[in-house]
């Protein structure tokens, strides 16, 4: 897995992005490792990167990088803690599960994401989410959380509203993607 976060950074080098890198940072004492991107221009838009059930791996940087092409900065956080990367359907369904049935501690995890997101230079004064698949459920517990964001997108992500919540305090725009 480190040889994939240093191919990453290997190719990162001509794609434009300013800084680029994995990010380790701590929510309520446990380390998280995110990774965060900088666009060329400083004060590009922020784009909050959440992962599906694998947890962050190739696949969010691929993402990031393309975002950072767009002229983005990109953060994507870490909700499983770092190194913790599940293998495994049983692993995923578990780690996945646990945040499911724990929605404020999924908000703590994402508020710390987006706190370690404006320490990194990220504009939380202009910044969105993006979600795919269980990402995608956890972007729409942000939004229904109150985050101030320019929006909020998920991509196929679970969209079941828990009992007692709403999307009242949502600030910004919602866009879901989800086909059959």
């Amino acid at each position: 897995m480190k040889r994939a976060w240093i191919l990453a950074l290997v190719g990162l080098m001509g794609s434009g992005a300013a800084e680029a890198g994995a990010v380790r940072y701590e929510v309520e004492g446990k380390p998280f490792e995110g990774y965060y991107l900088a666009g060329a221009d400083k004060q590009a838009p922020l784009v909050v990167l959440v992962h599906d059930w694998d947890g962050l791996n190739g696949y969010e940087i691929k993402r990031a990088e393309m975002l950072v092409a767009l002229g983005y900065s990109v953060f994507a956080v870490d909700l499983f803690g770092a190194g913790v990367r599940p293998s495994t359907v049983e692993d995923k369904k578990r780690l996945t599960g646990a945040l499911y049935q724990d929605r404020t501690r999924m908000r703590t995890l994402l508020q710390g994401g987006l706190a370690e997101a404006g320490r990194q230079g990220g504009r939380l004064d202009n910044a969105v989410a993006l979600g795919y698949c269980f990402g995608g459920a956890a972007v729409l517990e942000l939004a229904r959380s109150g985050a101030d964001l320019k929006g909020v997108v998920s991509v196929h992500g679970g969209l079941e509203t828990p009992a007692g919540q709403d999307y009242k305090e949502a600030k910004g725009q919602l866009l879901v993607q989800h086909g059959s």
